[in-house]
């Protein structure tokens, strides 16, 4: 088990595109779970929401989910999927944004449904490239890798959001989150290029290589 999963992590590191994915979710994921973990804070000290008034900012990330996976298909093939990735980040960054800068809860909603939206066009891309790019025989370990690193992501961002309230004030974990987001942007806006996403999707699946008979 050990060597399998040693391969498998072997093959992830030396594919550009999922490696790339699986790196920025995991830190996405930490910044992410920093923001949600303290939202009950900013909703009721900046925000001046009740119980009932959070709940409906969680309502609005889910009816943007909700929306994104019926629509998903179609504002992909619009897009193309380069773009659904790069636009996604931004709305990371704008979603930071809005958390860190904004006492409206109009924005506040808005920015947490947009991002419901980005979730679920953002899965779809992500699992598809995997799909498509991994060998049937790597299926399950790249998944498990890729799962291990975002849900590594949320367990650091859980205790990071609290450490820098306590620390630097309630927007702190915002505000590093923003920075953070502009970051991994930056650095991966070339990574998932036009060319490099449509030669993916182009290629035939790992799946179709693998039965397709060797001469």
């Amino acid at each position: 088990m050990g060597g399998e999963i040693v391969e498998g992590l072997r093959w992830l590191a030396n594919q550009r595109l999922l490696r790339t994915m699986a790196v920025l979710i995991g830190l996405l994921n930490v910044t992410l779970t920093a923001a949600l973990a303290v939202l009950v804070l900013l909703a009721g000290e900046r925000l001046g929401l009740s119980s009932v008034g959070y709940g409906l900012l969680f309502t609005c990330m889910a009816a943007g989910g909700v929306l994104g996976a019926f629509l998903g298909d179609r504002i992909i093939a619009r897009i193309s999927a380069t773009w659904t990735i790069r636009i996604g980040l931004l709305v990371e960054a704008g979603l930071h944004l809005a958390l860190a800068a904004s006492r409206s809860t109009i924005v506040v909603g808005f920015a947490l449904f947009a991002f419901g939206v980005h979730g679920a066009l953002w899965n779809i891309v992500a699992n598809s490239l995997r799909q498509r790019l991994t060998p049937p025989a790597l299926q399950g370990r790249v998944a498990s890798t890729t799962l291990f690193v975002a849900a590594g992501g949320n367990c650091v961002g859980a205790l990071l959001g609290g450490v820098l309230a306590a620390r630097f004030g309630i927007t702190a974990p915002y505000w590093v989150g923003l920075v953070v987001a502009i970051g991994v942007a930056a650095a991966t806006w070339r990574v998932f290029d036009r060319a490099a996403v449509t030669r993916a999707y182009a290629d035939p699946p790992a799946v179709e290589q693998q039965r397709t008979p060797v001469p």
